[in-house]
Order: C-alpha cells, then sequence, then structure tokens
C-alpha cells in the first residue's frame, strides 16, 4: 500500500524547496545544508565557477560535476543550473531511500519520481494568459526534470524576455541550464521573432532534451514532446501537483 504523501517546505537560505513524498526521515536539509556548503567552498577556491562563463574544473563532489556538465552541455556558467542541480541531489536521495512518489521543486525547478500521474502548472508570472493551464505528466519512474527560466519575474539572471522558457530532460540539472541558454535567446523586434529565436536555438540542443516550451505573452509554441496540457480549473483536485506558483492541492 502507497504511503500517505508527506507536503512542506524547505528553506536554507536562498535554497527554498516545495516538497511532495512518501519518505518521513529524509533528512533533506541537512543534505541541502552540505550541497550549498560544498557550492560555496567551491566558489571561495575557484571564482570563476560563479561566472557565466564554462570552467574547466575536477571536483570529487557530484553536485559540483553536475553543474559543470551542465554548463558545457548548455554554454552556460555552472551557477545556472544550481537549483536543478540540488533538485537532482535530493532526488538522487530519495531514490535511495526507495521513494515512489517524489517531486521537488526548487525556485521553478523540478526534479521528480512519480508511480502515477502528475499535474503540474504552468507558471509565466503576471501572464495570467496561461497560467491556468498545466502538464499532465506521466509516472516518471526512472525520475525526472522539469525547469523553467523567465526574463519578466524571478530572482535569476536572464538576458532574454520571455515569460517562460520550460524544458523537459531526464536530468533537472540538465533542464537547468539549458532553461537559462535557451530563455537568453528569447530577444527580438515582435513577440514572433522572440519565439522564434528561442526555437531555433533549441535546435542546437535536441539531443539533451525532450521537448521545451517558450511564452511570451499571448504566444506559445513548442519544440520537441511535452507533456499533455490540460486545464487546472478541469482538473479534479485529487490529482493536482501544483508547484509553479507555490500552491499545493493536498490529497
Amino acid at each position: 500500500m502507497e504511503n500517505k504523501l508527506k507536503i512542506e517546505e524547505i528553506n536554507i537560505k536562498s535554497t527554498h524547496i516545495h516538497l511532495k513524498t512518501d519518505i518521513t526521515n529524509h533528512k533533506l536539509p541537512d543534505l541541502i545544508a552540505n550541497e550549498r556548503q560544498i557550492i560555496q567552498e567551491t566558489i571561495d577556491k575557484y571564482p570563476p565557477f560563479k561566472q557565466y562563463d564554462k570552467v574547466s574544473l575536477t571536483s570529487p563532489h557530484k553536485i559540483i560535476n553536475l553543474m559543470i556538465n551542465s554548463s558545457n552541455v548548455s554554454d552556460t556558467g555552472p551557477m545556472a543550473s544550481v537549483a536543478g542541480s540540488i533538485s537532482q541531489i535530493c532526488i538522487e536521495h530519495l531514490n535511495k531511500l526507495n521513494t515512489k512518489y517524489s517531486i521537488i521543486e526548487n525556485g521553478g525547478d523540478i526534479a521528480l519520481k512519480t508511480n502515477r500521474t502528475s499535474i503540474i502548472n504552468i507558471y509565466a508570472g503576471k501572464n495570467d494568459y496561461y497560467n491556468n493551464l498545466a502538464f499532465k505528466l506521466n509516472e516518471k519512474k526512472k525520475g525526472y526534470g522539469i525547469c523553467t527560466s523567465s526574463g519578466t519575474f524571478g530572482h535569476s539572471k536572464s538576458f532574454g524576455v520571455s515569460d517562460a522558457t520550460i524544458v523537459f530532460s531526464k536530468e533537472s540539472s540538465i533542464a537547468d541550464g539549458l532553461a537559462t541558454r535557451l530563455a537568453n535567446c528569447a530577444n527580438g523586434k515582435d513577440n514572433e521573432e522572440i519565439i522564434n529565436n528561442v526555437l531555433e536555438a533549441s535546435d542546437d540542443y535536441r539531443e539533451y532534451y525532450d521537448g521545451i516550451v517558450v511564452i511570451k505573452d499571448d504566444l506559445i509554441a513548442k519544440n520537441g514532446r511535452i507533456p499533455q496540457l490540460v486545464t487546472v480549473n478541469n482538473v479534479p483536485e485529487k490529482e493536482c501537483d501544483v508547484y509553479w506558483n507555490y500552491e499545493i492541492f493536498k490529497q
């Protein structure tokens, strides 16, 4: 019988985790604090790690190697994937504890492992045109990543102006770096050009993701395969797992 799901928030400095899991004694706060310390020590010893460019660095720590690999894949600095990498480390930790259903959202960057359908809503800041839509995600027993970047809301630096650029990938560290990279391309003289520039750039990274979605004002477009789009208002409450606007429909 499936364990009752636990819903909680974990806040450690600038890391804000929204968690839904079947694991009770997970000790994620200790894990996250340790990973943050590793990242800070790496920055202290090697300041270029915090810049916007790729770095040549070897490390004994998985979190650092995840960030470097994502940097190399997405042509961004390692810190572009810090939130997605922390989410991925957390889901791998829960996997070792035999989780069947866990979703970790860290500032819009999601890592999950699920044994049933989940509903993840779209959040595009003040763009209410698409905030009532959600992705109906099939079970992901091997883990999965869904990450977003925006040039119109949030604290992360973006050189583009998309309301949301969303990437679906098997690893949230990769999805995070690519979301940053593609959102940086969201520029142009009008919304259509902005969208097309992101889609064109996404072709260069096609082997690393399943699908991408880009939203700007009333326009939405995709490349690759994305989950089914549904309207949140038409989804039964018991089926919803809504994270990007920090609202969770409890079961």
